[in-house]
């Protein structure tokens, strides 16, 4: 299995995890935590993946969260030669108890 990517402009290259928009910024890190080689890649397991997905579209979620809080993910599983398609998921277990201590951002606080 393997990952590539090629840009507007016609830049192409493979990596053990990709990642497009705000995730080329915010969720790459987060992957290449847990993946950074194709070794680390093939220990991983579908489980842990999706975890992984997960988070990082928890993270995503949390700098933009005027977006909506749903999306979809695809696994496809090579041992079970299966496509599981999973619709209208939600960023689950969320905090923001965090925010009330942000200032500077948004309307004047009066």
């Amino acid at each position: 299995m393997f990952l590539k990517y090629a840009d507007l402009l016609g830049v192409t290259y493979g990596s053990p995890s990709l990642a497009t928009g705000f995730g080329a910024h915010l969720a790459i890190p987060l992957l290449r935590k847990k993946v950074e080689t194709e070794e680390d890649a093939k220990k991983l397991t579908e489980e842990e993946a999706v975890k992984l997905i997960r988070d990082c579209m928890k993270v995503l979620f949390y700098r933009d969260a005027r977006s909506l809080d749903k999306y979809s993910l695809c696994v496809i599983s090579q041992s079970r030669k299966k496509i599981d398609f999973h619709k209208n998921l939600k960023c689950e277990d969320m905090n923001w108890e965090f925010a009330k201590d942000i200032r500077g951002y948004g309307l004047p606080q009066l």
